[in-house]
């Protein structure tokens, strides 16, 4: 199991239902959410493998700022 920590630019709830079904849709998502309060909007994902680079691919085609963060 893989724990992603993604730093994102996802401010409200038009931006999150915008990635919603993205998120829902990727096979190896087990959960996720994101923390708009926080100052890098974390995405949190919960996975069964790793599948960072791929995803933050797909969230950046949506249109939204997605970066790993750093440990």
């Amino acid at each position: 199991m893989e724990i992603l920590v993604l730093k994102t630019n996802i401010k409200s709830k038009r931006d999150l239902k915008a990635v919603e079904p993205l998120l829902n849709a990727y096979a190896p998502i087990m959960h996720w959410n994101v923390d708009r309060s926080d100052i890098d909007r974390v995405l949190r994902v919960v996975t069964a493998s790793d599948i960072s680079e791929g995803l933050i691919r797909q969230i950046q085609q949506a249109g939204y700022v997605c970066e790993a963060l750093p440990d």
